[in-house]
């Protein structure tokens, strides 16, 4: 490991040199108005890192009046003991001044942008003249004053770190920080009136910073893209970032950002996890890439509820960005190089990172150079690394979260100056394979607040209303109309916890008034008759469409005198067209009476319209007379056989009756027959 650090010393200082060149200044104070009007003094570039009792060397651009006793003093201050120190200087207060060496501005060398080249010799416990003095190991601030004879008219300040000869081996064997960026690609989400997804401008810049930041870098970030922005930008939009992709870790995310805790106390867990397939198949298919559900990127605040509902989904770990960690109550407790356990509401583990809000203020300051941001906050990481390993913490198992306030990409000026400073370093190092949040680095417990989050309680109620009226009138659309996919999103979008109750009201006017135009756009013909002329038939009936895109619907026809085939029949009506409803049909009886006709949305049943009532006239069934008349025939047949055989019976035994009676004589002859 030893002969590994000499080899990277050798080099340490010319990459530190040649690798931070950009057109902008430090801070900058001047001794007061006039002084400000006429003089001005820039750092362009510097080195970072002073090993030993090497030469540090900075570039200087100054405006100033010609004058012949203008000197410039560069002037050592006593070491940073740690980050709070830091913050001091920042805001103005400097501690002790340990040296200052003077150099004749008419005397330094200029390069070719007529910028001045100051080289300044460095010296260890002994101060000369010639020799700027540090002492041990650490971070130093440098006041840089510009002074005409003793009168300062201005001045900056900036950071090295300086290394003692034998403390190149030390902090080799102690080991590196290193050091992960996050970026959340992200955007409130971006509805049209009618629903449809675009491209949000901010969402397309920050993925151009992204872009920009790693276009010439080997190392990688923690991404977290937002899905519904990734699924409509498009492969060339994506192109870069697919090319760069082998260099990132991809967290899942849902289609459009969601607050799991706020879901989980309105009792939409189902939707939170059908919205991270939702999301994790867009992000997918949008860079080829499949994001990992582990560990996710949290700008919301983080519950106990919230905290139980992404375990349920399979989230393991958490990278809370400084605006969730304030939500979440965790300010001044997270060190963004450590990974916490929070305790869910079922008594399940949540492990937990953070962004550093301090480094995050420190890079979104606009009103320094990128060079001046990226000093400052890798000032601030050799000083974290020295309080790490003042509690004893392994630096091979933490890795510190550097990022903005929202997660958004940091300015890629600002970050390639710190990439550039931290390469230079031999102490810190870009993460190649940014893992957060991965294994417990600390024993302490983050307690998550129990309350619910009642936030949705409204959108809830709101969205239960309109979901059966959506699901239904989605029911009547075509297979390929693009409002199947819209609608459910425009549903989704209202729980979003980035959209404004403006763009909500707009979701549910628009739902209203879109699904209430396909729920009008069927109609059925006025009253009317129609004849049957025999027991079974065919009624024919048109249905007619308004729209401009085909629509389904359910033709249903009840009749107490009538058989119908199909009660209930599908028809696909053409866009600006009518469609004929052909129903097989069988009378029961002859006569005039009602057929009841109704439209219903294929799903749900929902009416679209009144019923319509039309009159059946059956005035003659074919083969219905005959069979009456015969029928009748029949039985007036029947009885009257019945009748006479009943009488000629009677008849023949009274006869009978006669001819057997006593009074008639036995031997009376009959009569002789006549001839």
């Amino acid at each position: 490991m030893i002969s590994t650090f000499s080899k990277r010393v050798a080099v340490v200082a010319l990459v530190g040199w040649l690798g931070v060149v950009p057109p902008a200044s430090l801070i900058t104070h001047t001794a007061g108005v006039a002084s400000a009007a006429t003089a001005q003094l820039t750092v362009t570039k510097q080195a970072f890192t002073v090993l030993g009792d090497s030469v540090w060397r900075v570039v200087v651009a100054l405006e100033a009046a010609p004058s012949e006793n203008l000197n410039l003093d560069v002037v050592s201050h006593r070491r940073l003991k740690n980050r709070a120190e830091l913050a001091d200087v920042t805001s103005g207060r400097l501690p002790d001044i340990l040296d200052r060496v003077r150099f004749g501005i008419a005397d330094l060398p200029r390069n070719p942008a007529g910028r001045l080249v100051v080289s300044v010799p460095t010296a260890t416990d002994t101060s000369t003249p010639r020799d700027l003095l540090f002492g041990s190991s650490g971070v130093y601030p440098i006041t840089l004053e510009l002074r005409a004879g003793e009168e300062l008219l201005t001045s900056t300040f900036t950071f090295v770190h300086r290394l003692e000869p034998g403390g190149t081996a030390s902090a080799g064997m102690e080991g590196t920080l290193q050091v992960m960026n996050v970026a959340a690609v992200s955007s409130a989400p971006a509805r049209t009136a009618k629903g449809g997804n675009m491209v949000a401008p901010e969402f397309s810049a920050q993925l151009a910073d992204l872009v920009e930041t790693y276009d010439k870098e080997t190392s990688g970030a923690f991404v977290s893209l937002q899905a519904d922005q990734a699924a409509v930008s498009g492969p060339t939009a994506l192109a870069a970032l697919r090319n760069e992709s082998s260099r990132h870790t991809f967290a899942a995310s849902t289609f459009v950002p969601l607050n799991a805790g706020a879901m989980a106390a309105v009792g939409m867990g189902e939707a939170f996890a059908s919205q991270m397939r939702a999301g994790e198949d867009a992000i997918a298919a949008a860079i080829d890439v499949n994001p990992d559900r582990g560990v996710i990127l949290v700008d919301d605040k983080l519950n106990a509820d919230g905290a139980v509902l992404l375990r349920d989904v399979g989230v393991r770990g958490t990278v809370l960005t400084p605006r969730a960690i304030d939500a979440s109550g965790f300010r001044g407790l997270v060190d963004s190089a450590l990974t916490y356990r929070a305790r869910a509401s079922d008594g399940s583990v949540l492990l937990v990172q953070g962004i550093d809000s301090v480094y995050a203020g420190q890079l979104a300051d606009s009103t320094q150079s990128p060079l001046a941001r990226a000093i400052t906050v890798a000032a601030g990481l050799v000083l974290h690394r020295e309080s790490l390993l003042g509690m004893g913490k392994d630096l091979t198992l933490v890795m510190v979260a550097l990022g903005t306030k929202d997660g958004r990409p940091a300015d890629p000026a600002v970050l390639q100056q710190l990439f550039r400073l931290v390469e230079s370093s031999l102490v810190l190092k870009i993460a190649s394979a940014p893992r957060p949040a991965a294994t417990e680095t600390t024993g302490d417990v983050l307690d998550l607040a129990t309350g619910t989050d009642t936030t949705l309680e409204r959108t809830k109620t709101l969205v239960d209303a309109l979901t059966p009226r959506v699901n239904n009138t989605i029911s009547m659309l075509g297979d390929d109309d693009p409002r199947r996919d819209d609608w459910p999103a425009m549903l989704a979008t209202m729980f979003s916890s980035r959209t404004d109750p403006a763009l909500e009201a707009a979701l549910e006017k628009n739902l209203r008034a879109a699904t209430r135009a396909v729920l009008g756009s069927l109609g059925l013909p006025p009253a009317a008759n129609f004849t049957l002329s025999s027991r079974k038939a065919e009624l024919r009936l048109q249905v007619r469409n308004s729209s401009d895109s085909a629509l389904r619907a359910v033709v249903r026809f009840r009749s107490a005198k009538l058989k119908f085939a199909k009660p209930r029949q599908v028809v696909e009506v053409p866009a600006n067209a009518s469609a004929e409803v052909v129903m097989a049909v069988e009378a029961r009886s002859s006569g005039r009476f009602p057929v009841t006709v109704q439209l219903l949305t294929p799903r749900g049943d929902l009416s679209l319209g009144e019923p319509v009532t039309i009159t059946a006239n059956v005035s003659a069934i074919a083969g219905l007379g005959q069979v009456v008349t015969a029928t009748a025939l029949l039985i007036l047949l029947t009885w009257w056989a019945h009748n006479w055989r009943s009488r000629r019976r009677r008849a023949i035994e009274a006869a009978f009756a006669m001819a057997d009676h006593p009074s008639r004589s036995r031997d009376k002859a009959p009569p002789a027959a006549s001839n």
